[in-house]
């Protein structure tokens, strides 16, 4: 009875060391959210943006990122809604302390707030004046070369729209 418990031991021991090193292979690299570098150049997103209970409205944007001489981060997008008109806007975001931005947004009703932490970057900007807001999660890959990008409209806090979104940087 003791040798097969022993033999049990070696086994689970040697099983156990077999598998570190697979886990460590296996995770996915450690990648902070830091705006100024993730959207600095050329990226591509496609997604969809759900409002009420209407179907779903296919988008593309493609944006362009400087960092300019101040430190401040600009942002210009192309939009582009299936059957409609592209549209035109433009980010401008500030480092204000460790993980915090203060940001505008040229379609946004008022100021845009931000913050990181890991490879997460959290949105959020009224969109009217009367209640109506987004609230953004942006998830960054483990090799820095995409963006999940999810959102919710809500309307005094209440959720009424989604946007789904993929980022593709460096394009």
């Amino acid at each position: 009875m003791q040798s097969e418990m022993t033999v049990a031991k070696h086994l689970l021991t040697f099983l156990l060391a077999a598998m570190v090193p697979l886990a460590a292979h296996t995770q996915s690299p450690h990648v902070d959210f830091v705006p100024e570098v993730v959207f600095a150049g050329r990226s591509e997103g496609k997604g969809e943006l759900t409002l009420l209970m209407g179907r779903a409205r296919p988008f593309t944007v493609e944006s362009v990122g400087t960092l300019q001489g101040d430190g401040a981060l600009v942002l210009r997008q192309q939009i582009h809604f299936e059957g409609k008109p592209v549209e035109t806007r433009a980010w401008v975001m500030r480092r204000t302390g460790p993980g915090t931005f203060a940001a505008t947004l040229t379609d946004a009703a008022g100021p845009v707030s931000a913050r990181t932490a890991g490879n997460r970057m959290t949105l959020r900007y009224p969109l009217t004046r009367w209640g109506l807001s987004m609230h953004q999660t942006l998830d960054l890959a483990g090799d820095g070369r995409s963006i999940a990008n999810r959102g919710s409209v809500r309307f005094l806090g209440v959720p009424m729209g989604e946007l789904r979104e993929t980022i593709l940087l460096g394009r």
